[in-house]
């Protein structure tokens, strides 16, 4: 199955094919900032998770769009992307067009991915528009994200030992 997103606007093509594969993808993702040329804004989010950034003085900036975003965390190690939701900002990034495909890179690249409760890729997909909240990074910057959030991390949880390089 081929699933192309194309703004609310679903083209789906169904063949047999043996292996069972089906691709989804987001042909441009960003485009709603394509105009500004990707400037540079400022995060916000849990005030808890911005003063602890604040305080061991990451650099919090973002592009608008995901990809981008990620792939300086990728290409330099190094770093978080958040989008949380909350009572007054509900989820924007779709699990199956954005989040699940590069929570697979991120994690094939040695990261980590959380909703706020489990990886990104262990989330079943019920419709294709279905949006969740995310964070990307080491295992500690998850483990920082899901305690935050729940007052606990699943990746404690496991008893894997958290080291400074994670």
């Amino acid at each position: 199955m081929l699933v192309l997103k194309k703004s609310l606007n679903y083209k789906t093509w169904v063949a047999q094919i043996e292996g069972g594969f089906s691709v989804a993808f987001d042909p441009l993702d960003g485009s709603s900032i394509f105009d500004t040329n990707f400037s540079v804004g400022t995060i916000f989010g849990y005030d808890k998770l911005i003063n602890y950034y604040v305080k061991e003085r990451y650099t919090l900036t973002y592009t608008g769009g995901m990809v981008p975003d990620v792939n300086q965390i990728i290409a330099k190690e190094k770093g978080v992307f958040t989008n949380v939701i909350s009572p007054s900002s509900k989820a924007k990034l779709r699990l199956l067009f954005e989040v699940a495909p590069l929570g697979f890179l991120v994690e094939k690249a040695g990261g980590y991915s959380s909703d706020g409760y489990q990886s990104v890729l262990d989330k079943e997909i019920i419709n294709l528009d279905d949006r969740t909240q995310v964070a990307y990074g080491s295992k500690n910057e998850i483990i920082r994200f899901e305690e935050t959030l729940n007052g606990k991390s699943r990746l404690k949880a496991e008893g894997v030992p958290v080291g400074a390089a994670a």
